[in-house]
């Protein structure tokens, strides 16, 4: 006999205070089961309603109304998983309503639909239910909005998916019109009918793409006809795409469409290999012209059909993609750009998704037993450990892309491994072996139906062969995997290779480098330390996700942690502290909240502190400059809190030499002390004097020393400069611009505001100026300008630490009549112009350099006793901006 258990919820009508009889019956015949008759009174009334999602919680509110003000316990459901309880005691509204916020764990945030029920406990009463698409970051709209910077995540606002139903209805109006016009190339100039007079590639182009998202949206498991579909000829592509397919035509339209349908930069051939193949798939040469098609008679399997495809490849970049698979758009891009940002790489791969949104590979691991092991298989795909460029074991072949030339000199596929199975992971380590490094790139997104071409089984089919190849991947690769940990143990961080040590970065926001120096500096001392064998993983007060601020960090390797899967900074060190080598805090209030935590949760790790710029003597500086006493007094608060953070770390990293010597003296000897790095990239080609007119400035209106820089500029050096230059105009740059600086605005000061691209101010000015008169620190702006080679003059606090002397890489002044002496003299002597110009970049390539950076910040954590191994092969970023 088998017996069954099953379990039905009430429904709420039953809570209604009255005697019940229930049974319970078999659907099919209607037979009560056997004592199943029970009776059921609930004598609680409850009242309630779900709202839905508020933030990371369900909201709502409920109550007993015989007993209103009693506690009201609820209870939040996904099926049968409780997820959360709570009582409901949250002022709700005027007639007294109690309500309730239920917070969602992590994985819930995963970018899919999810049923959520609240019932009352413990009678198991249902207030109600939410179907909610539960996204994978907690950041408002608005908030991305004001925030995030261009382009914004667009698939994240609330309205996303009525633009999306607008975009298919333009492309099928599109489509039907001129279905019904039947234009020809060329030849209808129709002037009262704008859609007749649109290129014809054009129309083309728009018709299909509706068809592809139909092909797309569809699928292919009810597809009984094939349409023709347009792939456009390409020279000199950049990337040969090979697809080795064997029947299951439709299966391969699906992929075809997908390629067509996700947008990407890079210019792309289509190589079939046609291994073999009994059904449609003979037809497809004719369907889909401009395709190279390579035909086997016979079956010869996955990896003599790669083989084979790539001797027509004409790309410089080869990828294998399997037809089971539905490429998203930028999935090329992204995986061209690790090739591009990082120094020797042999081999990248992408995210593999499942259908429903589900993760199903990060990359993978080869365990010490010889194992692969997917990492990451059904877990979140927005989870911020899958979102980070890192160096990986293996990537399984279904999405992966491998120079050319390297391909080339590895022979392809190893034909050992025929027909199928372990050549991807032998062809990681093969590149490996040749010193490349083999890279995950978590936004290269490729779904993946898995088992489509090679079923499930490892019984039988091709798919046996995957036990039968294990053997000689193990023997061969032994000395190269023997070290990489035991199987499932510690998996997240055995999932990074290449790297020697962990390094924390905590700071108060979240860095946008188009907006502030201070954030373009906190991004190149992240890069320093990872180029320095380094997993870095970063961490903002805020634990926001900022669309491309964040998308930046975590391209260039920065693993970094947001809400909802992280709400604190103390959460991280809670949670994670004990596996940082060195915690890397950012200005002196962030330190001061969280040292006793990091010492707490992180004692083996070392202490960097960047300061910054030095506070006190900022704050030091106004108030003697503005004659306040309530500044004195603020500064003199700074400085106690200031110099015992210094007190209390590790090392302090500071830019100035000048306030090296302050902080010495405050401290007496009680501070390790090392120089902070600043790099910058020169730029090869500078636009030359003659191209050039106007005079600017670049800088963040949220600091202070920037606003009374401008303010004196205007005020006191333009009157001067207008005496001989009268039509001269000073062209203010800067983001966060106030109302004072908005007030500065005449015909001969213009008020650009944020820019998007600093060059656009560098290469288009013919002086740039830096006149501060207060602050601390290294001044960003004024490196940038060395690196661009456009002459500057600035006061001696702008040049403050930078080491650059006055009449060669830049004019150094203080009094307005020394100002506009010597802006006129660059403005108006070419010869003298482009003598600074050369010494400026000659010098910022000399003291700003990435490895002269480098080797300070192995100065710096040489002090903390940390050394970093001289043939790291760590993931390094080989320029400055992102």
């Amino acid at each position: 006999m088998v017996r069954y258990t099953f379990k039905i919820p009430l429904p709420p009508l039953l809570f209604d205070g009255q005697l019940h009889l229930l049974s319970v019956r078999e659907l099919s015949t209607g037979r009560v089961c056997g004592g199943s008759q029970l009776t059921f009174q609930y004598t609680v009334k409850i009242v309630g309603e779900v709202i839905g999602l508020d933030g990371a919680a369900i909201c709502g509110w409920g109550m007993d109304e015989k007993s209103p003000h009693e506690p009201l316990t609820v209870k939040l459901l996904e099926g049968d998983q409780e997820i959360a309880v709570a009582i409901a005691n949250l002022p709700q509204s005027a007639k007294g309503n109690v309500g309730f916020r239920l917070p969602l764990t992590a994985d819930f945030f995963d970018g899919r639909p999810h049923l959520f029920s609240v019932i009352a406990a413990p009678s198991g009463f249902l207030i109600g239910q939410t179907a909610v698409i539960v996204p994978f970051m907690i950041t408002p709209w608005h908030a991305l909005q004001k925030y995030a910077g261009d382009p914004l995540p667009a698939f994240l606002a609330p309205t996303a998916h009525f633009r999306y139903q607008a975009l298919l209805a333009h492309l099928a109006t599109l489509s039907q019109q001129v279905g019904l016009h039947k234009l020809a190339p060329g030849a209808v100039n129709d002037e009262d009918n704008l859609d007749s007079r649109l290129p014809i590639s054009q129309i083309e182009q728009m018709m299909q793409l509706s068809q592809l998202h139909h092909q797309i949206l569809h699928g292919f498991e009810k597809r009984k006809t094939l349409e023709p579909m347009k792939v456009p000829k390409v020279v000199n592509p950049r990337v040969s795409i090979i697809i080795p397919v064997h029947n299951k035509c439709a299966v391969t339209y699906n992929c075809l469409a997908a390629l067509l349908f996700a947008h990407n930069q890079a210019s792309f051939e289509i190589i079939i290999v046609d291994d073999g193949s009994t059904d449609e798939t003979l037809e497809l040469p004719e369907l889909i012209p401009n395709v190279t098609y390579v035909r086997h008679e016979s079956a010869q399997g996955f990896i003599r059909a790669c083989n084979h495809g790539s001797q027509y490849v004409q790309g410089e970049f080869v990828v294998f993609l399997n037809n089971d698979t539905e490429v998203t758009v930028g999935w090329l891009d992204e995986m061209l750009f690790v090739f591009e940002s990082f120094e020797n790489v042999g081999l990248v791969g992408a995210k593999l998704l499942y259908p429903d949104g589900r993760l199903q590979e990060a990359g993978g691991i080869v365990w010490g037993t010889g194992d692969p092991w997917n990492y990451g298989r059904l877990g979140n795909p927005q989870d911020p450990k899958y979102n980070y460029t890192r160096q990986v074991d293996y990537l399984s072949g279904a999405a992966i892309m491998v120079r050319q030339e390297v391909w080339q000199q590895l022979g392809g596929f190893d034909e050992a491994y025929c027909p199928a199975y372990y050549e991807d992971t032998d062809l990681a380590f093969r590149v490996r072996s040749l010193g490349l490094k083999v890279v995950y790139a978590p936004f290269s997104q490729v779904i993946h139906f898995e088992g489509l071409s090679s079923g499930t089984s490892t019984a039988s089919g091709i798919k046996r062969y995957q036990e039968i190849n294990k053997p000689k991947f193990k023997s061969r690769w032994f000395n190269a995997y023997r070290w990489n940990g035991e199987v499932g143990k510690d998996v997240d961080l055995q999932k990074d290779r290449g790297i020697d040590r962990r390094a924390l970065f905590i700071d108060s926001q979240v860095p946008c480098p188009d907006q502030d120096a201070g954030s373009y500096a906190a991004i190149q001392e992240m890069r320093l330390i990872q180029s320095l064998g380094f997993k870095v993983t970063f961490i903002a007060e805020s634990c926001a996700y900022l669309g491309n601020y964040t998308k930046n960090l975590q391209k260039i390797g920065v693993e970094y942690l947001h809400a909802p899967f992280f709400s604190s900074v103390n959460e991280v060190l809670e949670r994670r502290g004990r596996e940082f080598d060195v915690i890397y805090i950012t200005r002196y209030n962030v330190a001061e909240k969280y040292l006793k935590t990091v010492k707490m949760y992180a004692p083996q790790a070392k202490i960097l502190f960047c300061n910054a710029d030095l506070h006190f003597l900022r704050e030091l500086r106004m108030a003697i400059a503005q004659g306040d006493d309530s500044l004195l007094k603020k500064a003199i608060q700074t400085r106690e809190i200031e110099l015992a953070i210094m007190r209390d770390v590790d090392v302090t990293l500071s830019y100035n030499e000048t306030e090296h010597a302050v902080i010495q003296s405050h401290n007496l000897g009680q501070s390790c002390i090392a120089k902070c790095p600043w790099v910058v990239d020169v730029i090869p080609q500078v636009p030359s004097f003659e191209k050039r007119q106007d005079i600017a400035f670049l800088g963040g209106f949220g600091h202070p020393p920037n606003i009374s820089a401008v303010k004196f500029f205007v005020q006191e050096v333009m009157p001067l400069l207008h005496r001989h230059l009268p039509d001269l105009r000073f062209l203010i740059y800067g983001s966060k611009v106030t109302a004072e600086i908005e007030a500065l605005q005449s015909d001969t000061v213009i008020i650009k505001g944020f820019v998007q691209d600093v060059a656009e101010a560098y290469n288009s000015c013919r002086v740039f100026v830096a006149p501060l008169q207060i602050g601390a620190g290294i001044k960003g702006k004024v490196i940038d300008a060395l690196a661009y080679g456009v002459p500057t003059v600035m006061t001696p606090i702008a040049a403050e630490g930078t080491g650059i002397r006055h009449g060669i890489e830049a004019m150094i002044v203080d009094e307005p009549q020394r100002w506009a002496e010597a802006v006129m003299e660059l403005y108006s002597n070419q010869v003298r112009w482009q003598a600074m110009s050369t010494a400026a970049q000659t010098f910022a390539q000399v003291q700003f350099s990435f490895e002269v950076g480098r080797s300070l910040m192995r100065k710096a954590l040489e002090m903390a006793d940390i050394f970093v191994s001289e043939d790291m092969q760590s993931l390094s970023l080989n320029r400055c901006q992102i």
